[in-house]
C-alpha cells in the first residue's frame, strides 16, 4: 500500500488547481496586437481577477487596445458603443486567452483617437475600482 502512496501524490498534484489566478497578456493603449503581446503573460493579482480583457477602440480602419486582468461579470457588464467609433471589451477565463483576442491593426492612428483610448482606459479602470 505504501508504494502507491507517491504515485497517487502525483496523481493528486495533477488534479489540484491554482484557485482563481489566471495569466493574462497585460499592456497599456497600443496600437499593435504583436508589440502589445511582447511582455509575455503576467500573473493576475487577487482573487477578484479571473478574467483577461481586450478593450479595442476601432475608428474606421484604426484600432487602439488595451489588455488586462479584470473580473469576469464586471468585463461582462461593459460593453459600450459610442464616440463616432467603437468601443468593446472582450473577455476570456482561461490563460493566456487574450493573445489573439484583438483585430489586426490597419493604417496609422489618429492622435484624437489614442487621447480618446486613454480617457476610455482610465474611465474603465475607476468603474472598476
Amino acid at each position: 500500500m505504501t508504494s502507491h502512496l507517491p504515485g497517487l501524490l502525483l496523481v493528486a498534484l495533477l488534479f489540484v488547481s491554482e484557485g482563481h489566478s489566471i495569466k493574462c497578456y497585460s499592456c497599456r493603449t497600443n496600437i499593435n496586437n504583436t508589440v502589445c503581446n511582447e511582455g509575455g503573460a503576467i500573473q493576475c493579482s487577487g482573487n477578484s481577477h479571473d478574467a483577461c480583457a481586450t478593450i479595442t477602440i476601432q475608428q474606421g480602419s484604426t484600432y487602439l487596445l488595451t489588455k488586462k486582468c479584470m473580473n469576469f461579470e464586471e468585463c461582462k457588464a461593459i460593453n459600450i458603443y459610442d464616440f463616432n467609433g467603437r468601443l468593446t471589451i472582450l473577455c476570456c477565463q482561461t490563460n493566456g486567452c487574450n493573445f489573439n483576442a484583438a483585430p489586426r491593426p490597419v493604417g496609422a492612428a489618429h492622435v484624437t483617437l489614442a487621447l480618446l483610448g486613454v480617457a476610455i482606459s482610465a474611465v474603465v479602470s475607476r468603474a472598476l475600482v
